[in-house]
């Protein structure tokens, strides 16, 4: 009798006996459970700590530089496979995946679970409310901002990449309502309101993106108020190229003194110019003591350490007063993770202490690279110290 035929026969003898059998399931299903725990414990595990890395570290590790571009909501595939494989064997591990999966949607995906403010932009514009909107329309697609920008109705609009269109703009009568605009570098930048000054901010030799904005003043009523225009430079070259595997050296070159750690720092160094150029004007902005809105294509994802750095201090519109992902890049697509639309915001408008933000709404629909961003915000009473 060969092992096989013994083990089958001892099996079948044991199997024959009902408390055998009892204690074979349970042992079984002890198993399953602690598989099942380990597998909640480092999937829940890592849904919590992603967000936590990529605001902390982000574009200071390439690896995480990398994932922060990619769709997000990739990670939450296994969730309800696992949720379904769990739930009959223990609903305390079920209720764990669900709650690290809705800490992820909310923290790490950047969802505002509160209505929608849409109904906020009812077209008055009497002080001290102030309307903005935002594009990057370099890529648009042939499609027209006027159906977002009618309804919306903003006080000031402000375009990157559409160098000298400010008097086109000014001698359209769909754009009849801006009485002045100003084109400064690649920005276009029309107002309600009188513009008092434009110019380009110059951030140094030293600094790779050392003109990264166009700062507006615009006469709010009477007061003096501070319009960055910004755009950073693209990573979408850096990004293709990066799908070849050399992301993956954020983690290979962990190690100091080894080839992959020498590459690792290479990689990176491009990322810690883009970093010394938020700092860098992230100095600027908090210099300001006027009431200043920072809007516009930062080509830095929500929920990173560089959008950490450029909104500390300041309010985002989005997280105080819009709802839902507000994701404005990369417009329509054919990505089913992101049911077609875009799966990341890098498109913002930021607020100092002078504001209170009433309302943030993003373009519902655009084929070309962005959507537009609109708020609206009020002069407040009393700023903060």
């Amino acid at each position: 009798m060969t092992t096989l035929d013994s083990f089958l026969e001892k099996a079948g003898a044991a199997l024959q006996s009902a408390e055998s059998r009892k204690r074979l399931s349970h042992r079984i299903g002890r198993y399953i459970r602690n598989f099942l725990r380990i597998l909640t414990v480092l999937y829940a595990g890592s849904l919590i700590l992603l967000p936590v890395l990529a605001t902390w570290i982000g574009e200071r590790n390439i690896t995480l530089a990398f994932l922060l571009y990619l769709p997000r909501a990739i990670i939450l595939v296994p969730l309800p496979f696992l949720f379904i494989g769990t739930l009959p064997f223990s609903w305390r591990l079920a209720l764990v995946q669900l709650a690290a999966g809705g800490f992820f949607f909310t923290y790490g995906m950047g969802y505002e679970w509160r209505r929608s403010t849409h109904q906020h932009f009812d077209g008055t514009h009497g002080p001290p409310q102030l309307t903005v909107l935002t594009c990057n329309y370099g890529q648009n697609a042939n499609q027209s901002l006027q159906p977002f920008k009618n309804r919306i109705k903003p006080d000031i609009l402000a375009l990157q990449e559409t160098a000298g269109r400010a008097k086109r703009y000014l001698a359209d009568p769909n754009y009849s309502e801006f009485k002045d605009g100003r084109s400064i570098g690649e920005h276009t930048f029309l107002s309600r309101y009188p513009i008092i000054s434009g110019e380009l901010v110059d951030l140094g030799g030293d600094i790779h993106d050392h003109t990264p904005a166009a700062r507006f003043v615009i006469d709010f009523e009477g007061r003096e108020v501070v319009v960055y225009s910004v755009h950073f430079l693209t990573v979408r070259d850096a990004l293709t190229h990066y799908r070849k595997g050399s992301f993956l050296y954020g983690i290979l070159g962990i190690v100091p003194g080894t080839s992959f750690h020498r590459k690792k720092a290479s990689y990176e160094s491009m990322w810690q110019d883009r970093i010394r150029t938020a700092e860098a004007f992230k100095e600027i902005i908090d210099r300001e003591t006027l009431p200043t809105i920072v809007l516009g294509d930062f080509n830095a994802p929500a929920g990173g350490y560089i959008q950490r750095i450029l909104s500390e201090g300041l309010q985002d519109t989005h997280q105080s007063a819009g709802s839902g992902s507000g994701y404005t890049f990369p417009g329509t697509t054919r990505n089913p993770l992101s049911a077609g639309g875009p799966w990341m915001r890098i498109d913002y408008i930021l607020a100092n202490r002078h504001w209170d933000v009433t309302a943030s709404v993003t373009e519902e629909k655009r084929p070309g690279q962005h959507r537009a961003v609109a708020a609206k915000v009020s002069l407040a009473h009393t700023p903060g110290p």
